[in-house]
């Protein structure tokens, strides 16, 4: 997977491709919305890899930079529960990862970094490109 992000003036816009079969998905918007996404059946004879890099250098010719997760902030996400409530929560943290995934992930705000239990917290740690608006995308998910 490539992802790509580009400040403007007052949001964010990402730009991301990956491999799916013989199909590369590219999915592209405002960070903290869904976007769009389109399907480019690829070319026969024609490495993934080397469109998908084409594809990049395009967007990095349009002011994209490459999306350095080093420098992403960590989002933690916290649970409290009881002793006897561990194998619950085990549960409940490992649906919250996976949730966390695909929100963020489809929003262009970043993705999980997976989590810890213990001492009667269960943490979920993400990696996210904005905080204000990874918040309202993870509250609004978590409700529903």
């Amino acid at each position: 997977m490539i992802k790509l992000i580009k400040q403007e003036e007052n949001e964010t816009i990402y730009w991301e491709v990956w491999q799916n079969g013989r199909t590369l998905i590219i999915h592209y918007g405002t960070v903290g919305d869904s976007g769009e996404t389109e399907e480019m059946k690829l070319p026969l004879f024609q490495r993934a890899e080397k469109v998908m890099d084409e594809l990049a250098e395009e967007k990095v010719n349009e002011g994209f930079e490459y999306l350095d997760e080093d420098e992403l902030i960590e989002l933690v996400v916290q649970y409290s529960y009881k002793e006897d409530e561990m194998q619950t929560a085990l549960k409940l943290r490992h649906s919250v990862e996976d949730l966390m995934n695909e929100c963020l992930g489809w929003t262009g705000n970043g993705s999980c970094d997976g989590g810890d239990i213990g001492s009667g917290t269960a943490n979920i740690f993400n990696n996210v490109v904005n905080v204000r608006k990874a918040t309202q995308t993870i509250i609004e998910e978590l409700k529903k």
